[in-house]
Protein backbone atom coordinates (compact mmCIF):
# COMPACT_ATOMS: atom_id res chain seq x y z
CA UNK A 1 0.00 0.00 0.00
CA UNK A 2 2.52 2.47 1.23
CA UNK A 3 5.11 1.64 -1.50
CA UNK A 4 2.74 1.37 -4.12
CA UNK A 5 1.35 4.98 -3.75
CA UNK A 6 4.87 6.72 -3.32
CA UNK A 7 5.73 4.90 -6.30
CA UNK A 8 2.63 5.83 -8.20
CA UNK A 9 3.25 9.62 -7.15
CA UNK A 10 5.52 12.34 -8.11
CA UNK A 11 6.88 12.32 -4.87
CA UNK A 12 11.06 12.79 -5.89
CA UNK A 13 11.86 13.78 -9.19
CA UNK A 14 15.82 14.53 -10.58
CA UNK A 15 15.34 16.27 -13.86
CA UNK A 16 15.86 20.32 -14.05
CA UNK A 17 17.87 23.61 -12.85
CA UNK A 18 19.56 23.62 -9.00
CA UNK A 19 16.92 25.66 -8.10
CA UNK A 20 14.02 23.47 -9.32
CA UNK A 21 15.97 20.84 -7.98
CA UNK A 22 15.98 22.04 -4.60
CA UNK A 23 12.34 23.02 -5.01
CA UNK A 24 11.54 19.32 -5.54
CA UNK A 25 13.59 18.12 -2.46
CA UNK A 26 11.97 20.53 -0.16
CA UNK A 27 7.87 19.29 -2.06
CA UNK A 28 9.56 16.05 -1.57
CA UNK A 29 10.06 16.32 2.35
CA UNK A 30 6.58 18.55 2.55
CA UNK A 31 4.75 15.53 0.46
CA UNK A 32 6.70 12.72 2.91
CA UNK A 33 5.83 14.52 6.18
CA UNK A 34 1.83 14.78 5.13
CA UNK A 35 1.78 11.33 4.25
CA UNK A 36 3.36 10.31 7.57
CA UNK A 37 0.39 12.81 9.71
CA UNK A 38 -2.29 11.56 7.59
CA UNK A 39 -0.99 7.58 8.26
CA UNK A 40 -1.18 8.00 11.73
CA UNK A 41 -4.90 9.53 11.56
CA UNK A 42 -5.58 6.45 8.92
CA UNK A 43 -6.75 9.20 6.65
CA UNK A 44 -6.54 7.22 3.24
CA UNK A 45 -6.95 10.43 1.28
CA UNK A 46 -3.53 9.58 -0.73
CA UNK A 47 -3.57 5.94 -0.28
CA UNK A 48 -6.43 4.83 -2.53
CA UNK A 49 -5.08 1.40 -1.92
CA UNK A 50 -5.45 1.19 1.82
CA UNK A 51 -9.19 2.94 1.10
CA UNK A 52 -10.25 -0.43 -0.73
CA UNK A 53 -8.81 -2.31 1.90
CA UNK A 54 -10.77 -0.59 5.02
CA UNK A 55 -13.64 -1.15 2.54
CA UNK A 56 -13.43 -4.18 2.04
CA UNK A 57 -11.87 -5.51 5.69
CA UNK A 58 -13.81 -2.75 7.80
CA UNK A 59 -13.70 -5.13 11.15
CA UNK A 60 -9.88 -6.04 10.29
CA UNK A 61 -7.05 -4.20 13.17
CA UNK A 62 -4.82 -2.74 10.84
CA UNK A 63 -2.96 -0.83 13.66
CA UNK A 64 0.43 -3.13 12.87
CA UNK A 65 0.38 -2.41 9.22
CA UNK A 66 -0.47 1.25 10.02
CA UNK A 67 2.50 1.41 12.67
CA UNK A 68 4.77 -0.17 10.15
CA UNK A 69 3.87 2.05 7.23
CA UNK A 70 4.64 4.84 9.42
CA UNK A 71 7.93 3.83 10.31
CA UNK A 72 8.92 3.93 7.15
CA UNK A 73 7.26 7.01 6.23
CA UNK A 74 9.52 8.56 9.44
CA UNK A 75 12.35 7.07 8.25
CA UNK A 76 11.96 8.73 5.15
CA UNK A 77 11.80 11.95 6.50
CA UNK A 78 14.28 11.60 8.89
CA UNK A 79 16.82 10.54 5.87
CA UNK A 80 15.99 13.53 3.71
CA UNK A 81 16.62 15.68 6.58
CA UNK A 82 19.68 14.39 7.61
CA UNK A 83 21.05 14.38 3.66
CA UNK A 84 20.06 17.82 2.73
CA UNK A 85 20.67 19.71 6.22
CA UNK A 86 23.27 21.60 4.44
CA UNK A 87 21.44 23.06 1.84
CA UNK A 88 19.37 25.25 3.74
CA UNK A 89 22.56 27.27 4.00
CA UNK A 90 22.52 27.81 0.45
CA UNK A 91 19.05 29.03 0.05
CA UNK A 92 19.12 32.21 -0.14
CA UNK A 93 21.92 31.78 -3.13
CA UNK A 94 19.12 29.81 -4.96
CA UNK A 95 16.42 32.13 -4.30
CA UNK A 96 18.77 34.86 -5.77
CA UNK A 97 19.60 32.62 -8.69
CA UNK A 98 16.20 31.43 -10.06
CA UNK A 99 14.64 34.98 -8.98
CA UNK A 100 16.48 37.72 -9.00
CA UNK A 101 14.17 40.57 -9.17
CA UNK A 102 12.01 39.17 -6.28
CA UNK A 103 15.07 39.26 -4.13
CA UNK A 104 16.16 42.53 -1.51
CA UNK A 105 19.15 43.60 -2.34
CA UNK A 106 20.27 44.18 1.29
CA UNK A 107 19.82 40.70 2.13
CA UNK A 108 22.52 39.08 -0.28
CA UNK A 109 26.39 39.18 -0.48
CA UNK A 110 27.92 42.84 -0.33
CA UNK A 111 29.83 41.27 -3.59
CA UNK A 112 26.56 41.22 -5.29
CA UNK A 113 24.59 43.95 -4.31
CA UNK A 114 25.47 46.62 -6.72
CA UNK A 115 24.98 44.00 -9.92
CA UNK A 116 21.50 42.83 -8.79
CA UNK A 117 20.12 46.71 -8.54
CA UNK A 118 21.66 47.53 -11.85
CA UNK A 119 19.75 44.04 -13.04
CA UNK A 120 16.75 44.79 -11.45
CA UNK A 121 16.39 48.43 -12.17
CA UNK A 122 16.48 47.60 -16.04
CA UNK A 123 13.12 46.66 -17.54
CA UNK A 124 14.01 44.88 -20.69
CA UNK A 125 15.92 42.54 -18.48
CA UNK A 126 13.22 41.93 -16.23
CA UNK A 127 11.34 40.93 -19.38
CA UNK A 128 14.09 38.33 -20.56
CA UNK A 129 13.90 36.81 -17.61
CA UNK A 130 10.06 36.31 -18.07
CA UNK A 131 11.04 35.24 -21.53
CA UNK A 132 14.01 33.24 -21.23
CA UNK A 133 15.14 30.03 -19.97
CA UNK A 134 17.65 30.60 -16.73
CA UNK A 135 20.12 29.61 -18.23
CA UNK A 136 19.65 31.58 -21.77
CA UNK A 137 18.83 34.59 -19.03
CA UNK A 138 22.40 34.79 -17.69
CA UNK A 139 23.82 33.45 -20.85
CA UNK A 140 22.55 36.90 -22.33
CA UNK A 141 23.96 39.02 -19.39
CA UNK A 142 26.66 41.43 -20.75
CA UNK A 143 29.97 39.61 -19.11
CA UNK A 144 31.22 43.07 -18.41
CA UNK A 145 28.54 44.68 -16.57
CA UNK A 146 27.37 41.94 -14.29
CA UNK A 147 30.59 39.34 -13.98
CA UNK A 148 29.52 38.46 -10.58
CA UNK A 149 26.01 37.75 -11.37
CA UNK A 150 26.91 35.13 -14.26
CA UNK A 151 29.59 33.94 -12.14
CA UNK A 152 27.08 32.93 -9.09
CA UNK A 153 24.90 31.56 -11.98
CA UNK A 154 27.25 29.62 -12.70
CA UNK A 155 28.21 27.73 -9.27
CA UNK A 156 24.39 27.92 -8.94
CA UNK A 157 23.80 25.38 -12.40
CA UNK A 158 26.59 23.02 -11.49
CA UNK A 159 25.08 22.43 -7.62
CA UNK A 160 23.83 19.06 -8.03
CA UNK A 161 25.12 18.04 -11.43
CA UNK A 162 28.11 16.00 -11.22
CA UNK A 163 27.10 14.54 -7.53
CA UNK A 164 23.96 12.93 -9.29
CA UNK A 165 25.95 11.97 -12.67
CA UNK A 166 28.22 10.15 -9.97
CA UNK A 167 25.41 7.98 -8.56
CA UNK A 168 23.77 7.94 -11.23
CA UNK A 169 26.80 5.61 -13.62
CA UNK A 170 27.27 3.66 -10.17
CA UNK A 171 23.58 2.59 -9.73
CA UNK A 172 23.97 1.79 -13.32
CA UNK A 173 26.93 0.11 -12.81
CA UNK A 174 25.84 -2.09 -10.20
CA UNK A 175 22.71 -2.78 -12.27
CA UNK A 176 24.48 -4.01 -15.22
CA UNK A 177 27.61 -5.54 -14.28
CA UNK A 178 26.26 -8.66 -12.49
CA UNK A 179 27.73 -11.46 -11.94
CA UNK A 180 25.57 -13.37 -14.49
CA UNK A 181 26.75 -11.70 -17.12
CA UNK A 182 29.95 -12.54 -17.45
CA UNK A 183 30.71 -12.45 -20.81
CA UNK A 184 30.43 -8.61 -21.05
CA UNK A 185 33.81 -6.85 -21.50
CA UNK A 186 35.01 -3.58 -19.85
CA UNK A 187 33.93 -1.90 -23.17
CA UNK A 188 30.62 -3.29 -23.61
CA UNK A 189 30.18 -1.94 -20.00
CA UNK A 190 31.86 1.88 -20.76
CA UNK A 191 29.33 2.51 -23.76
CA UNK A 192 26.31 1.22 -21.99
CA UNK A 193 27.35 3.29 -18.90
CA UNK A 194 27.72 6.33 -21.61
CA UNK A 195 24.04 5.91 -22.77
CA UNK A 196 22.84 5.59 -19.67
CA UNK A 197 23.95 8.61 -18.29
CA UNK A 198 23.53 10.90 -21.07
CA UNK A 199 20.80 13.02 -22.37
CA UNK A 200 21.83 12.74 -26.16
CA UNK A 201 19.27 10.57 -28.27
CA UNK A 202 21.12 8.80 -31.22
CA UNK A 203 19.93 9.47 -34.80
CA UNK A 204 19.33 6.06 -35.90
CA UNK A 205 18.35 6.59 -39.22
CA UNK A 206 21.67 7.95 -39.86
CA UNK A 207 23.82 5.63 -37.86
CA UNK A 208 21.81 2.40 -39.79
CA UNK A 209 22.41 4.25 -43.22
CA UNK A 210 26.21 4.64 -42.52
CA UNK A 211 26.30 0.60 -41.52
CA UNK A 212 24.27 -0.36 -44.92
CA UNK A 213 26.68 1.74 -46.83
CA UNK A 214 29.63 0.25 -45.01
CA UNK A 215 28.34 -3.20 -46.05
CA UNK A 216 28.16 -2.36 -49.21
Amino acid sequence: VLFATIRNRPVFKREGSSSQLYAHMKASCVKLRLFETQLRGFNPAHFPALSEIKSAFPKTDLSAKKEKDVSVIASLVTEFNQRFQDFSGVEKQIKLFSTPFLVDAEEVEESLQLELIEMQCDDSLKSQHQLLSLPEFYQSLDNAKFPLMRLHAKRMMSLFGSTYICEQTFSQLNQNKSRLRTRMTGSHLCEILRVSTTKLSPNMSAILQAKGQHHC
